[in-house]
């Protein structure tokens, strides 16, 4: 993956009177990383327009109490806000009433962590009574309002200890977002708060002796609504299946591993050989230290994950189109671990037993939504309700360690006494680098060990995380006393700092890394706005040319506009009924899909137990893989029994079938690949990894790009690494034969759509945003090589 970038006009911390407000008045170091894919935003308008307000459900994770995190999440409420009202008018207009908003408008309902759930009262008291006045007066009636507040979290209650000062102006746009709503008959957007978690003095008597049984403690905390009650379909997702009778709530490997080095230090994302080595990673050892404040934990999670289905499932049946934002720890989010596992357990367990089919099917179409990205809504029938959800987390800058790493300040810190720089010239370095370079800062924090694992390398380590730590990275310089100039700021802005470079020219040592990692952020965008419509009459005549049939274009359909690759493997694949099928490099699923009809995958049903025929796409960009098996249930095919997509690279291929519970030899009939070589830098590597799990007398069937001779490509150009990584033509029947392939056949043809007349981009976009286009591979960095035209 690479980088999203941000600008963000954050509030300024008023030392000694905790107040947060001229929320534009202060400019601090942060970048914006996301996970998947390389692009900018000059300002949370622009994250939000793009990428954040398409979400059904956001998950924040935060560090508590930090002033720059707080200024980033209001300012982020504030534009979301904004965006949902300007979207809910849009679909009240369209819709015709179809979508129901909680009121006069819609409603985004911000979830949080600081509040339990019994303190909804005080909530409710303070959002219920703000009454607009004159400027004075509201500001007197303001300060009244939230010290009443603040006395009866501390006084009244006085179990979660927050310090809540600093989310005095976030907390104050929500009470006004909800008087300027109410009432007033408008499309605005109102921000409802609620508590989160279970009261922590309830929390900490689960691991004490105060009960004859821990079901005796379950079942009080169900009596109060704080879980599911025994009867219900949601409680089947409180406990693991195999501790009903010790009440072992339900968690995961992968989350308590996460929460044991999050206590502990112990690293999580580099491989280790003896998983016994570390405390707690023992399935056997239930009743461990670990074991019990793992527990804790998960009480917590659950909690909240169960106030949030049920919330979302109410909302759904009564017809609102609302939606949610929650704020917790980061530790309880993680890797889209904790809370956001207790949520997707509910709704599923929901979805499966209760005996409402009403119910049964909010349930699983809420499960189906949060479990993609974030989708827009088509232009002609736009929608409020959202579907997807991400997750933004946080990392302080100085875990980055710019000061060993960055030859200006390593530099400066040599010269300094005891190798200590002043805390000015790290400023002015930083700052510098900041404003002056921007690309290179991202490059630095992405080498960071801190950022590299859990983003980037998040499925390498002991763990093996399915996800990243989050979609979106806030990593923000938490001095501060370090404040940019708004005029300076500008002036950056203005000089072009932030234009678009090709990223990841290091030289001959990073080629492989570079060309993977280009590979990854480019193919995430693709995923991404693979929702929105395309060329279908230019994507038909090149599935034409490369040799597709009519019946292959016909069985596409839908699909036709998301086709990728170089030629057509299907030509000389030859697949026959029965057989099973590997998809390397499957993109958005449509060569997969003809292999499920070639193979005869599509048409077995889900009582078919027979082990074959299926097919099995694996692709290194996840959104893509997240596309490509939304489309294959919406075809109607059966997942995954008969088609699956998992993440995957074929240089490590072994892993990703492990991963996805497969066999890793010896399991497939045929292997095909159209483009997916093209990028592959290790092909020895990739080949040898189809040969071992092709089983005996199996083929393959490779469509990839080559060049004749690399030595002929001018070393003073500075080639796209992706060229430097195809193949050499004369190089790869001799490679696959030592392999131990048999029969090597090599198609050598110019490409046929070489002087090919292309039908012109039929495309309906709206040109003044940039969010409603297509993403394309090429043409990203079109302008930096018009000389190799």
């Amino acid at each position: 993956g690479w980088l999203y970038r941000s600008i963000i006009i954050s509030t300024a911390w008023q030392g000694g009177n905790h107040h947060l407000h001229n929320i534009n008045n202060m400019n601090f170091v942060h970048r914006i990383l996301k996970s998947s894919s390389a692009s900018s935003s000059p300002t949370v308008h622009k994250l939000v327009q793009s990428e954040l307000q398409h979400a059904k459900l956001i998950y924040f994770g935060e560090f508590h109490g930090e002033s720059r995190i707080i200024s980033f999440q209001t300012q982020l409420v504030k534009e979301l806000t904004k965006c949902y009202a300007s979207v809910a008018a849009a679909s009240a207009n369209n819709n015709s009433g179809s979508e129901k908003t909680d009121g006069d408008g819609p409603t985004l309902h911000l979830i949080m962590e600081h509040f339990s759930q019994d303190m909804q009262p005080i909530l409710d008291r303070y959002q219920d009574t703000f009454h607009r006045e004159p400027t004075e007066q509201q500001d007197e009636e303001e300060n009244k309002a939230f010290e009443e507040l603040v006395t009866s979290y501390n006084e009244q209650y006085g179990t979660e200890g927050h310090n809540l000062h600093p989310y005095r102006g976030l907390l104050q746009f929500c009470r006004e977002s909800t008087a300027n709503v109410s009432g007033s008959g408008s499309q605005g957007c109102k921000v409802k708060l609620h508590g989160g978690f279970i009261p922590r003095n309830q929390a900490a008597r689960l691991n004490k002796e105060e009960y004859a049984t821990k079901q005796e403690f379950f079942q009080e905390m169900s009596s109060k609504g704080y879980l599911p009650k025994e009867g219900e379909p949601m409680h089947h997702a409180l406990f693991e299946k195999t501790g009903a009778e010790s009440q072992m709530l339900r968690g995961s490997r992968e989350h308590q591993l996460l929460i044991q080095s999050l206590m502990s230090g112990v690293d999580i994302y580099s491989p280790v050989e003896n998983e016994e080595d570390i405390d707690g990673a023992n399935e056997n050892e239930k009743e461990s230290r670990i074991s019990r404040l793992y527990q804790a934990q998960l009480l917590k999670d659950h909690a909240m994950g169960y106030k949030i289905a049920s919330l979302m499932i109410d909302h759904a049946i009564a017809g609102k189109a609302d939606k949610y934002m929650v704020i917790t720890g980061l530790g309880h989010l993680k890797h889209y671990t904790g809370v956001p596992d207790c949520v997707h357990g509910y709704l599923r367990q929901e979805a499966l037993l209760n005996s409402n089919v009403q119910h049964r099917n909010v349930a699983l179409d809420l499960l189906l939504s949060l479990n993609r990205p974030p989708i827009k809504s088509s232009v002609q029938r736009p929608s409020f309700s959202g579907i997807g959800s991400t997750l933004i987390g946080c990392q302080m800058m100085y875990e980055v360690y710019l000061e060993e790493t960055y030859p200006p300040m390593v530099e400066a810190a040599a010269k300094a006494e005891d190798n200590e720089m002043e805390e000015d010239v790290k400023r002015k370095l930083l700052n510098d680098l900041y404003l002056r370079n921007p690309d290179l800062l991202d490059q630095y924090i992405l080498n960071a060990e801190a950022v590299r694992g859990p983003l980037l390398q998040y499925s390498d380590g002991l763990a093996g995380f399915q996800r990243p730590c989050a979609d979106f990275l806030f990593v923000y310089d938490e001095d501060d006393e370090n404040e940019i100039d708004k005029a300076v700021l500008e002036e950056a802005e203005l000089s072009g700092n932030n234009t678009q470079k090709c990223p990841f020219h290091h030289g001959k040592a990073n080629e492989n890394v570079d060309a993977k990692a280009e590979t990854i952020e480019a193919y995430e965008r693709v995923g991404q706005t693979a929702g929105l419509r395309g060329n279908a009459a230019r994507a038909k005549a090149i599935m034409t040319y490369l040799g597709y049939t009519d019946s292959d274009l016909e069985y596409v359909a839908a699909d036709i506009f998301n086709f990728q690759g170089v030629a057509n493997p299907h030509t000389v694949a030859n697949i026959q009924r029965g057989e099973c099928v590997l998809d390397i490099g499957s993109g958005l699923g449509i060569d997969s899909f003809l292999a499920a009809r070639n193979c005869g995958a599509d048409m077995c049903n889900k009582d078919d137990v027979s082990e074959a025929p299926f097919v099995v796409g694996v692709d290194i960009a996840q959104s893509e893989v997240n596309h490509a098996m939304a489309r294959a249930i919406d075809r109607g095919l059966v997942v995954p029994d008969r088609i699956r997509f998992i993440r995957g690279d074929v240089e490590k291929l072994n892993d990703a079938l492990a991963k996805a519970n497969l066999a890793t030899d010896n399991l497939f009939d045929v292997c095909v690949s159209n483009g997916a070589f093209c990028l592959v830098p290790d092909k020895q590597k990739a080949f040898e990894n189809v040969f071992k799990a092709l089983r005996p007398g199996g083929r393959m069937a490779i469509s990839t790009t080559t060049v004749s001779d690399p030595k002929q490509l001018d070393p003073s150009f500075e080639w796209p690494v992706c060229v430097k990584m195809f193949a050499n033509l004369d190089e790869l029947q001799a490679m696959c034969e030592g392999i131990g392939f048999k029969n090597v056949q090599i198609y050598d043809a110019e490409s046929p759509l070489e002087g090919m007349e292309l039908p012109a981009d039929d495309e309906v976009v709206d040109s003044s945003d940039s969010s409603d286009k297509r993403f394309k591979i090429h043409g990203k960095y079109s302008d930096q090589y018009e000389f190799l035209q």
